[in-house]
């Protein structure tokens, strides 16, 4: 792997930079680079990298991507932690497989547009609670419109959405609904108690009331961290069969009886 350190002048990736760094003669043999937390603004000449099938770009200052449309067999793309409003650019990365733009500026479902088009794209992240990054679009729901804009999409922030491994996602969205609804529900029905509450509901009763209410609250939690775990089992369970259908020859002349 090519570890490659920005010009601290200008931010700029040159083409004497990349080949000095990586130790390529040409800039058409590179096939790994990673230029992470490098001071980089603009990417410069990488788009002349057509052999490059993993990038690094996470935690520099990068805004426009459009200089990246002729990374042709880019397979893996880490744009994580930058200044990434568009998407503009990547419509022409044919093999693009997994892109991670957590960290950036992308405030709606619409700035995906760019990938809709990518048959192979099946792995997105768009936030990474465990690294403090997100998007603005993750403030609101953004589930049911980012699936029906990537048709072939199969993991979506680190979890299983479609296909073998996603029936349990499915199941927790729901349960995650059910629980809310529920919720909204009883706070709306809860009668408010002032100074005379007394006069209007019995405080026995109104005890029993809450600590039934605490049970419940209780039950909620222990099935939320159980759900959990199970969608933790899940997604591992899903990446092992991904992997070892990945690893399955497809050829059956290379299959022996």
């Amino acid at each position: 792997m090519a570890s490659v350190e920005s010009n601290s002048n200008d931010g700029v990736i040159s083409k004497q930079l990349l080949k000095s760094k990586s130790g390529e003669f040409d800039v058409e043999s590179i096939h790994t680079l990673n230029i992470k937390d490098a001071g980089i603004s603009d990417v410069g000449c990488i788009g002349e990298c057509t052999s490059l099938e993993r990038l690094d770009l996470s935690y520099n200052n990068v805004s426009r991507l459009h200089k990246l449309a002729g990374l042709s067999a880019l397979v893996k793309l880490n744009l994580a932690a930058n200044r990434i409003s568009s998407l503009e650019g990547l419509q022409s990365l044919e093999n693009l497989q997994s892109l991670n733009v957590s960290g950036n500026l992308i405030g709606s479902v619409d700035c995906l547009r760019y990938l809709a088009g990518l048959e192979k794209f099946t792995s997105l992240r768009l936030q990474d609670p465990a690294n403090g990054l997100s998007n603005p679009m993750c403030n609101m729901s953004y589930l049911d419109g980012v699936l029906m804009m990537l048709p072939v999409l199969i993991t979506l922030d680190g979890q299983r959405v479609r296909g073998r491994g996603s029936e349990l996602f499915q199941l927790c969205k729901h349960m995650d609904q059910a629980m809310y609804n529920f919720k909204s529900v009883n706070a709306s029905s809860m009668p408010e108690v002032g100074h005379d509450a007394t006069h209007d509901v019995d405080s026995q009763q109104w005890m029993l009331d809450i600590g039934g209410e605490a049970k419940v609250q209780e039950a909620e939690e222990n099935l939320r961290a159980m759900l959990d775990g199970c969608k933790q089992l899940s997604n591992k369970a899903a990446l092992v069969l991904y992997d070892s259908e990945e690893a399955r020859p497809t050829d059956t002349s290379e299959i022996s009886s």
